[in-house]
């Protein structure tokens, strides 16, 4: 007897949708000959290698640009430093500039009074000169006077007695003031030595010797005046020149190309100063580098970002891609089966 009776005959059928990536004349269960039977995986399979590539080549620029903008970041500091050492030297020899001016103010007052100084003692040693001419002529007279009086062998005229006390004591006077001429005339020689020996060594603008001649020519070589003109249309042109041609060479972003790692570009630099320095060619030389340098790396750091974003969006829709692929409901041998009894 019949107790039960099911019948269990069904016909499954894919999805429209799915129906139609599946090759009409397979047979399910067959191996695949060849391709996967599935236009949508194979779709999506030629994608995922498109966006595979893409990503590494993406990765690859962000490698590169990443490495470039640290290259050039570690340059820039360096422009950086060397710039604000510049700075401080410039200031310091803005200050020397000063105090030379000042040194040189009071040495011009120096030298000029002891210019004064030294014809003022020349005038008074001509006045003791001649003082002690006359000096010298009286006691010549006195001794002649003298002399006259003692050929006469007058009783009157007896030594130390009558008028010849009041002669006499005029000789004594005249002898102690002839003698204060050793004493005075070896410092008047003194004092014109001394006063010649700081006007030589002071000197002044007539003289191209001394103190004063010295500060003067520092303030040359420090170009205290400022006349010094700065830069140069020509290295200004060949400046520019060069940071286009980088800059171009940047954009293009040749991921294939190596940078010598530690090395710096060569731009024919030569630390060679003229004062003022921050009114130099080499000054500005740097100040320009410096300038050029941080707008690649602002600019490096857009394309980084840039490129990043990039990056992991095709990052994103490869993980997307992976994750579906390797959903065994995508396999096309499973998931295209038509018939099952």
């Amino acid at each position: 007897m019949l107790v039960l009776n099911y019948n269990i005959e069904e016909t499954l059928e894919c999805k429209p949708r799915v129906k139609e990536c599946c090759e009409p004349e397979k047979t399910p269960g067959m191996p695949p000959t060849g391709n996967s039977g599935d236009c949508c995986y194979e779709k999506w399979t030629h994608e995922f290698k498109e966006i595979e590539a893409d990503y590494k080549r993406s990765d690859r620029i962000v490698v590169y640009l990443t490495k470039r903008r640290d290259h050039l970041q570690l340059q820039r500091d360096v422009w950086k430093t060397w710039k604000e050492e510049l700075d401080t030297v410039c200031g310091c020899s803005a200050k020397i500039c000063t105090q030379l001016e000042i040194l040189l103010h009071h040495t011009t007052r120096i030298s000029r009074n002891t210019y004064q100084t030294k014809r003022a003692i020349h005038l008074l040693y001509c006045m003791v000169q001649d003082f002690y001419m006359q000096i010298d002529l009286l006691k010549k007279k006195y001794d002649h006077l003298v002399a006259c009086i003692r050929s006469q062998n007058n009783p009157a005229f007896v030594a130390g007695q009558g008028i010849m006390v009041f002669i006499e004591d005029y000789g004594k006077k005249l002898d102690a003031v002839i003698l204060t001429r050793d004493t005075l005339l070896p410092l008047l020689i003194s004092a014109i030595s001394t006063a010649n020996n700081i006007n030589k060594g002071i000197g002044h603008h007539g003289h191209h010797y001394g103190l004063h001649s010295v500060l003067h020519e520092w303030e040359k070589v420090f170009n205290c005046d400022g006349h010094y003109k700065v830069i140069d249309d020509d290295d200004d042109d060949e400046d520019n020149e060069e940071a286009r041609r980088g800059g171009n060479d940047q954009k293009k972003a040749n991921v294939y190309r190596k940078i010598p790692e530690g090395e710096f570009t060569d731009i024919g630099l030569q630390p060679i100063f003229k004062f003022p320095i921050c009114d130099s060619k080499y000054y500005h030389k740097i100040k320009r580098r410096h300038a050029y340098d941080s707008e690649e790396c602002n600019e490096l750091q857009r394309q980084i970002i840039t490129e990043t974003k990039t990056r992991d969006t095709l990052k994103a829709l490869l993980d997307g891609l992976t994750a579906v692929m390797s959903d065994p409901d995508v396999d096309p041998s499973k998931r295209c089966a038509t018939t099952s009894k």
